[in-house]
């Protein structure tokens, strides 16, 4: 390998006095730890932040320091999970007080891994002054570590969708250039969890992670993606570089996450190397035909953690083969309305009609026991009071012969007017525009597949990744159903969002899934996307995410039309909605008065620029 370079790892100065937090000792250490608070996870962090900084300034001998280091781990890693509860599953654009506990988590592992990487440059300069341990041993086992800890911190701004800060990749580079120079990078190591590893599988997973798409993905699916890496990363190999021996090239000079093979292909520098990614697919091509077998359930690495057969598929094409725009983009001044989720778009393609006006018709009421039926607080539950089950004897006979009209010791009098309306009338109901808003948000340039959306901390927080929005110009009457591609959070320039769209236009229906006993479920929000030719799209269903699965035989229904259908093929899905080949089973018929109301929907909904392209 290369020796030409100089490794650029910045370490600060050990120039304190003294180390002032606790004895340098372990013992030391082990006191400081356990007189933590640990209940409040911030004041912990805090601490620590404190402790790491001066004992990455204080002199200490490597094997030393690595020892405190591993005693204060533990508490590092609770502290950092505990924060990252406070800032994940957030607003899309982060209140104060989230994003500083977001950055004070980026600063922990920050001067963790710095702490360790002093430990593997001191252990290889004064490899002749340690006693008692191997200091290619400790070397090794401190990258391992150091690696590990730069990981989290771009698995952190992967899941927050912001840039890495400045030099993490380079840092990440270097620490494994200095492995490599030192022949350690096929050491094998212990690993935080208590896994087999090695410096090449740890640096590996945050590379993997970076070329899956991560402004795609949605947190937890990150999570799980980062989980799954570090069992599945010693399939991957770092190779000298060939144009044709891998899909992926890094630079270890630059401060550039993995890149495609045939972005660098002309160029002969001598710190380039492959990411060979092919015995890895191989390996998650066997577990995906394993899931499948097993019902597609996908994979699960604890309680918490699960990685859907969806994003695994996801894992293996971004893994497998090179992904390019289909299209340019151009700039795009102009504001968009925008709906949010699927049961927005059924509502605004269906013509502002309502779920039951699209089954019923237009001028579909319920009748007043179908409100009450469907409010559980007006509905009698007739429930048996638990107390009678332990021992009936007990009851006061009065409670069970009191007459209904008889008044209650010390009740207070109600106005019999008063009593009337408190009685009669029905809680307030929000109108179907204040159930499914429309949304003014800006975008920022455009493409035949899709728009860019500025979105700021006025709009909707809750969005992610794979949701379902309908969207229509200004101006423009006829609503495009699209999803949430990716999203990005750039400093100084607000959070960008990536919008697909799906179709010019759906037809709204109520599908009704059938079982095999020939009873079939309540009708559930789905929409029809017509066959659009020129892009070799053919009619697909837009279903929620769970529930709907290949094969189901389905029974789609609008007023005065019905259509029986079979799921065929699963051509997309996402966290939040499916997207199904389908066949028909039997052709739909139309009354008089579903043609009329037929009529009243968008006009002709799929006459676009999408028939121009």
């Amino acid at each position: 390998m290369s020796e030409g370079n100089p490794i650029k790892l910045r370490i600060p100065r050990q120039d304190l006095p003294g180390f002032t937090a606790f004895p340098l000792s372990a013992d030391g250490a082990r006191a400081w730890v356990s007189a933590l608070p640990v209940a409040n996870a911030r004041e912990v962090a805090l601490r620590l932040k404190a402790v790491f900084d001066e004992l990455n300034r204080s002199p200490a001998a490597p094997d030393l320091r690595h020892q405190l280091l591993e005693i204060l781990r533990p508490a590092l890693q609770v502290a950092t999970q505990t924060l990252s509860r406070r800032f994940l599953n957030q607003p899309l654009v982060l209140p104060e007080e989230p994003r500083q506990i977001a950055q004070l988590s980026d600063q922990l592992y920050g001067l963790a891994a710095t702490g360790y990487t002093l430990v593997a440059l001191h252990a290889i300069r004064d490899r002749h002054s340690i006693q008692g341990t191997n200091p290619a041993r400790l070397a090794c086992e401190a990258l391992q570590r150091a690696l590990c800890l730069v990981g989290c911190k771009q698995l952190q701004a992967f899941q927050l969708y912001q840039d890495s800060d400045n030099r993490a990749w380079f840092t990440l580079h270097q620490l494994y250039t200095l492995a490599e120079r030192q022949q350690l990078t096929q050491l094998p190591v212990i690993g935080r969890l208590g896994e087999h590893t090695t410096i090449t599988a740890t640096y590996a997973a945050p590379l993997l992670l970076a070329c899956c798409k991560p402004n795609q993905l949605r947190q937890s699916d990150l999570s799980a993606i980062h989980r799954g890496l570090r069992e599945w990363s010693h399939n991957v190999r770092v190779l000298p570089f060939h144009p044709s021996s891998g899909l992926f090239a890094i630079d270890l000079d630059s401060d550039q996450p993995p890149v495609y093979a045939s972005a660098v292909s002309g160029s002969d520098s001598k710190q380039l190397r492959t990411l060979d990614t092919e015995p890895l697919v191989a390996a998650l091509r066997r577990l995906a035909e394993r899931d499948q077998e097993e019902g597609g359930k996908g994979l699960v690495f604890d309680q918490d953690t699960r990685l859907h057969s969806n994003i695994l598929q996801h894992v293996i094409e971004s893994l497998s083969s090179v992904s390019m725009r289909n299209f340019n983009r151009s700039p795009f001044r102009g504001e968009l309305w925008v709906g949010v989720g699927l049961s927005s778009a059924h509502y605004h393609c269906a013509g502002e009609l309502t779920f039951e006006q699209v089954l019923h018709g237009r001028d579909y009421e319920p009748s007043a026991d179908a409100r009450v039926a469907g409010n559980p607080f007006l509905v009698d539950q007739h429930r048996h009071d638990p107390w009678e089950t332990i021992n009936p004897r007990d009851i006061h006979q009065g409670e069970k012969t009191a007459s209904p009209d008889e008044e209650a010791p010390g009740a207070i009098p109600i106005e019999p007017l008063v009593a009337e309306e408190l009685l009669d009338d029905e809680p307030p109901q929000l109108s179907a525009r204040e159930r499914y808003p429309e949304y003014r948000v800006q975008a920022v340039n455009a493409s035949p597949g899709g728009y860019c959306l500025a979105w700021d901390d006025d709009l909707p927080g809750d969005i992610r990744t794979g949701d379902v929005l309908s969207l229509r110009e200004e101006g423009h009457g006829n609503w495009l159903v699209a999803a949430i591609r990716w999203i990005s959070s750039l400093q100084g320039a607000g959070t960008m969002v990536g919008v697909e769209l799906l179709s010019p236009g759906a037809i709204p229906y109520g599908a009704h899934i059938q079982n095999n006993q020939g009873g079939e479920s309540a009708p559930i929000r789905v929409l029809l996307l017509p066959e659009i030719k020129l892009v070799g799209q053919p009619n697909t269903l837009i279903t929620p995410r769970s529930g709907f699965r290949e094969g189901q035989k389905l029974r789609l229904e609008r007023h005065g039309e019905e259509l029986r259908i079979r799921l065929q093929r699963q051509l997309a899905a996402t966290a939040t909605f499916s997207q199904f080949d389908y066949r028909v089973l039997r052709e739909s018929h139309t009354d008089e008065a579903g043609e009329a109301d037929r009529q009243t929907l968008p006009g002709s909904p799929f006459k676009s620029l999408w028939t121009d392209i």
